[in-house]
């Protein structure tokens, strides 16, 4: 096996040489010598296709996953073809403006080989936009996924796309799936589409996925509802999402002087996206009632997203709302350390689609979470079983206050629920371990694979 036969000749249109920082997206740590070599078994000469739209230097959503694992098989000696699309998540707009004209790039990035295709980006990810970005991203990354000859294919859902591409284009080789979100659900329950519409999304997803020889899924939960789409049990494994930020060990008070923050109010803050799925117009009127009040109490919301320009309209003239852009991996761990309470926000109804990416993030900060979440959602039942938030119902201004002052009375509560986090990363979360399954992932497709190759 080795390297792709004729990576040369296809290196096209632009070829950008990028390193990979010590702290990478979000304060991400490369991976360390200890994790190198609890990363068994060798995939010395094993090559890998990995397509999905969203990869490094995307700080937000499932980037950094996907970046990870990438960087996890290539430390553990495999070959790494990555099939990737344009900075463009979570501002909805081109990050780089390198990408601004062409069709296609050639990277590499400490040993791993991006290429990334061009596809729309759409001023509205609404329904329509999103399927153009998915059909021009599918046009693109099916073609590079039948020209690679790497030994086996993994695909990252979402986009659809990305799954489309690895279940049409693998031909005999192994492929498997890593399931990030469940985009048909995603549909219904943000909103973005209604009931038909959503059903027929999830039925072409279910399809797709039924190609696959190996899934991994960030959840049990998404385990159980494959297996009663009819997948077998058997061809799905655990890949929970890890932690990808160092923590920064300073006090409150610096870390919000570093940041230029409110130095005296009860701060808490939400990172990530501003989407249809986070519900975050709760949150904004109750950062209204804590003005009305005058309660001391601020909302903190970090990041960017399709619903901001809205948010921001809608809390025009909130003294206790504050918005802040994404943030590089230096600053990104102040804004966590910077809060009194870090909170999860989810649109009422919002249960089976996805489980948010920045609950891995907060576990490790040493800052208790509120968790306002659907009950018998998937979140809700992940941070119920490690007792690891203060949960309560999404869309309920006045519940969310509440347990703001709550937890700024409650010290001791507060701090139970700070221990509950910092057990669940260490059990869950940690770098290695998921840096591990993803080695192990890729060893069961490369075992089917065997017989191919001979």
């Amino acid at each position: 096996m080795g390297r792709q036969s004729g990576y040369g000749a296809a290196r096209a249109v632009n070829d950008i040489e990028t390193s990979r920082p010590q702290n990478g997206p979000m304060g991400e740590s490369r991976t360390t010598d200890a994790a190198r070599t609890r990363t068994a078994p060798d995939l010395g000469g094993l090559t890998v296709c990995l397509v999905g739209i969203n990869y490094w230097p995307e700080t937000t959503g499932i980037a950094p996953y996907t970046t990870a694992m990438a960087d996890a098989l290539t430390d553990a000696g495999a070959s790494v073809h990555v099939i990737t699309g344009i900075p463009h998540y979570p501002q909805w707009k081109l990050q780089d403006e390198r990408y601004a004209d062409g069709r296609r790039w050639e990277e590499m990035r400490d040993g791993v080989r991006i290429t990334r295709v061009r596809h729309t980006i759409p001023e509205t990810p609404d329904l329509t936009g999103r399927a153009k970005l998915e059909a021009s991203f599918l046009r693109g990354a099916l073609r590079e996924v039948r020209r690679d000859s790497s030994d086996i294919v993994i695909a990252v859902t979402p986009s659809l796309a990305g799954l489309a591409a690895g279940a049409l284009g693998h031909g005999r080789r192994p492929f498997g799936v890593l399931v990030q979100d469940l985009t048909g659900n995603a549909a219904g329950e943000s909103g973005t589409t209604g009931g038909r519409a959503s059903r027929l999304i999830a039925s072409g997803e279910y399809a797709l996925l039924r190609r696959a020889d190996r899934i991994g899924v960030i959840t049990p939960r998404f385990g159980d509802l494959l297996v009663q789409q009819g997948l077998p049990d058997g061809s799905i494994s655990g890949l929970p999402n890890f932690t990808h930020i160092t923590p920064v060990d300073v006090s409150t008070s610096a870390a919000r002087a570093r940041l230029g923050w409110t130095p005296d109010a009860f701060t808490v803050v939400h990172t990530g996206n501003m989407g249809m799925k986070q519900g975050l117009e709760s949150v904004v009127e109750a950062a209204r009632l804590s003005d009305t009040r005058d309660l001391g109490i601020e909302f903190v919301l970090v990041g960017d997203g399709n619903q901001r320009a809205a948010l921001e309209a809608q809390g025009a003239g909130i003294r206790s709302l504050r918005f802040v852009p994404p943030l590089d991996g230096d600053d990104y761990p102040y804004a966590l350390a910077a809060a009194d309470a870090l909170l999860l926000n989810e649109k009422p109804g919002v249960r089976e689609m996805s489980m948010p990416s920045k609950l891995t993030s907060y576990t490790s900060s040493r800052r208790p979470i509120i968790a306002a979440v659907e009950d018998g959602g998937i979140t809700e039942s992940v941070v119920r079983e490690h007792g690891a938030a203060a949960i309560i119902p999404p869309g309920d201004p006045e519940r969310l206050l509440q347990a703001a002052q709550d937890m700024r009375c409650d010290t001791e509560g507060a701090a139970a629920l700070t221990t509950a986090a910092q057990r669940m990363y260490q059990n869950r979360y940690s770098p290695v371990s998921a840096h591990a399954r993803y080695v192990r992932f890729a060893e069961s497709l490369s075992v089917l694979g065997a017989g191919v190759r001979a």
